[in-house]
């Protein structure tokens, strides 16, 4: 990968040309690149992640879900963002940390506890 290429230096041809270089484009081209596809072009109009991706970044929360496939997502998420920096070299800014909530009723207590006991299923 190579942030600071230009459209100089674009290649005739590529097997897969992402446009856009928010949070999908580039998981799309990173994620590739992991799969071993080395002809693959992101073309972005501006730096990377200037558009509206930059408005989302903050809170990552792995837990909370009733869904095997979104906590088993936002596991792998975490996982990769704690090992981005050094695999990439590039400062991502992520720290893991923990949240609490609070509930205000015991409905809400209820919903949390089986919420919990879904998530310690799922891992």
């Amino acid at each position: 990968m190579n942030p600071d290429a230009t459209s100089t230096d674009l290649p005739e041809r590529a097997r897969v040309v992402i446009i856009g270089g928010g949070i999908i484009g580039t998981s799309i081209a990173y994620h590739l690149g992991h799969l071993g596809w080395s002809d693959v072009v992101l073309l972005e109009r501006d730096r990377l992640t200037s558009g509206t991706t930059w408005h989302a970044a903050g809170l990552m929360v792995c837990y909370g879900s009733m869904s095997e496939t979104s906590t088993s997502m936002r596991m792998y998420s975490r996982d990769l963002y704690s090992r981005l920096e050094a695999e990439t070299g590039l400062a991502t800014g992520f720290s893991p940390v923990g949240f609490i909530e609070a509930a205000a009723d015991e409905a809400r207590l209820e919903e949390y506890r089986r919420v919990a006991a879904l998530n310690r299923v799922f891992g």
